[in-house]
């Protein structure tokens, strides 16, 4: 039988940076802390509460010098409130330069 975790497309990284994001329409910025990422999904934390849905656009920015940033849209597809945060997974739609 195969594991679950091979089924996947692509492999999960374990990733610790910071992460700043807006919902669509909203012309607000929040922030956020990446837990893991794959080429087509994202998990991170933050204090701000998110509808499964909503559209958001973030900048992730890597701890090294020479990482430029990730511009992304991303499709929440679920949260869960953890008292101290909300965890934020979503599906990636288009990465940008």
């Amino acid at each position: 039988m195969i594991d679950y975790d091979e089924k996947r497309d692509f492999k999960r990284m374990p990733i610790d940076c910071s992460m700043r994001f807006s919902v669509v329409g909203d012309e607000r910025d929040f922030q956020g802390k990446v837990i893991n990422l794959s080429n087509k999904g994202i998990l991170f934390t933050s204090r701000q509460k998110l509808e499964v849905g909503s559209l958001l656009t973030l900048v992730l920015t890597s701890s090294h010098a020479g990482t430029p940033p990730m511009h992304a849209t991303v499709k929440v597809t679920r949260v869960i409130n953890n008292r101290v945060h909300y965890e934020v997974a979503g599906i990636i739609r288009r990465k940008f330069d």
